[in-house]
């Protein structure tokens, strides 16, 4: 999304359009290693035992990095649905 991109920028300092992005497959990795570093950085400070990295990463793809800090802090009890229905549960047992 662009708030992730946003994200990215601010903490490198880089700057580039949306549209760089979507033509630079290079920046598209570098962004992606950057943005899976974030998540297992928020995931490595909580306290997440019992729960797979593979798994809160899905959780934090749809319920962003707020989301899957409130569904560990509350151990599961934090659980919206996306438009679809799919909620963070699901999407956690999905990858786990």
């Amino acid at each position: 999304s662009d708030g992730r991109l946003n994200d990215y920028k601010k903490a490198t300092g880089e700057t580039f359009s949306r549209d760089d992005f979507k033509n630079d497959a290079a920046l598209q990795n570098k962004v992606f290693k950057w943005h899976i570093q974030d998540i297992d950085n928020l995931i490595d400070r909580l306290d997440a035992e019992g729960y797979s990295r593979d798994g809160l990463r899905a959780v934090a793809h749809l319920g962003g990095m707020t989301g899957m800090r409130k569904f560990v802090q509350t151990r599961g009890g934090y659980n919206p649905e996306d438009a679809f229905g799919t909620s963070l549960m699901d999407y956690y047992n999905k990858f786990k």
